[in-house]
């Protein structure tokens, strides 16, 4: 069985569950090829028996730029895929909205698998409720994960009925929200970034990690956002802390956003699904990130 699993991941902790995905899948006796997202030939899918598309959640869905990845697949009709996602507090549909984006190439979708993890944006705190996932539990999970859908991808490509997963069903009425957080949305709402020319050193590190080149600090004058998909990376990485905006205008958000994250966690604690590596209590919202790297850029110096 030839597979393929293709990532997008920011801090990480994508690849690291698509690796341990992608051992299992060696362990089950399958070959497993490892491409991200830009790296992916479109053209050559169809040579694959088995492909893996694994993502971060942003804003409770896939982010822009995997959405414009699926929709510029070709038709693949009945070949096997499988999806997989890291998230915080709340996956939301993104597992059930890539299946549906990838059954309208023909695709037929074998198996979801998610992972929480750690991570925040600039006008949250940090640590967050999920800060310590995944853990080595998580990861062995995936990699058991990987040993399944390789077998079951086997049998049903011997003709056994059955055997097809239901990602799940939409939960949380104010999940659906995200179907209205479009790019033109987003742009509305949220302060726009800009680059601050006097703390910018052109290390180019925000250029490299932007997903959909959207940024050319070296421009004159520097290019920002053009495009952008509104992860907010640039400004969690710039180590010199040169990517600004006005982040107290959203701030406020994040009390009554918590809120709803931890009744979703609690819930999945009780249901056995989901397990505190960090005291909630604990929470900060005076000391949202981007005050915190505000403050160790002046201890710096």
């Amino acid at each position: 069985m030839k597979t393929l699993i293709i990532y997008f991941s920011q801090s990480g902790f994508t690849r690291k569950v698509a690796e341990q995905i992608r051992d299992g899948i060696v362990e089950a006796g399958g070959t497993c090829d490892f491409k991200t997202l830009r790296e992916v030939k479109t053209e050559s899918l169809a040579d694959y028996d088995l492909v893996g598309l694994g993502t971060p959640v942003f804003y409770y869905n896939s982010p822009f730029n995997v959405r414009d990845f699926m929709q510029g697949l070709p038709d693949l009709p009945d070949k096997q895929w499988f999806v997989f996602c890291s998230h915080g507090s709340v996956m939301g549909n993104t597992l059930i909205y890539m299946a549906e984006a990838l059954m309208k190439k023909g695709i037929r979708v074998v198996g979801y698998h998610d992972t929480y993890a750690d991570g925040t944006i600039p006008f949250y705190p940090y640590p967050t409720l999920t800060t310590g996932h995944p853990d080595e539990q998580e990861y062995e999970e995936a990699r058991a994960f990987g040993r399944e859908i390789a077998e079951r991808s086997k049998r049903i490509a011997a003709g056994e009925q059955g055997l097809i997963p239901e990602p799940g069903e939409k939960k949380q009425e104010w999940v659906q929200q995200s179907e209205s957080f479009t790019l033109e949305f987003l742009g509305s709402v949220m302060p726009p970034m800009h680059i601050d020319e006097e703390r910018c050193i052109q290390c180019g590190e925000c250029a490299e990690a932007c997903p959909v080149d959207g940024i050319d600090p070296e421009a004159d004058p520097p290019r920002m956002q053009d495009p952008c998909v509104y992860c907010y990376y640039c400004a969690k990485i710039c180590p010199e802390v040169a990517i600004v905006a006005d982040w107290e205008k959203v701030v406020p958000i994040a009390p009554p956003n918590y809120k709803r994250y931890r009744e979703v966690l609690e819930e999945a604690a009780a249901r056995g699904e989901f397990r505190w590596l960090m005291d909630p209590d604990s929470l900060d919202f005076e000391d949202v990130l981007y005050k915190q790297r505000e403050r160790e850029l002046k201890e710096k110096g």
